[in-house]
């Protein structure tokens, strides 16, 4: 899937699940309430995790 596909499809889970009334301790969001990761698009794929932290610390 393409990222922006992969956001449409996040989105619709996240509507049928509010939808729905699901429980936050069931929701997909909790098991990654504590992950650090962070999709980034867009960037060259010759720049490195360092060049990135640079970008996003200005």
């Amino acid at each position: 899937f393409s990222p922006l596909t992969k956001v449409k499809l996040i989105n619709e889970l996240n509507e049928r699940e509010a939808n729905l009334g699901v429980k936050d301790s069931v929701s997909w969001h909790t098991e990654y309430s504590d992950s650090a990761w962070v999709f980034v698009g867009g960037f060259p794929y010759e720049l490195t995790e360092g060049d990135i932290i640079c970008v996003f610390s200005q």
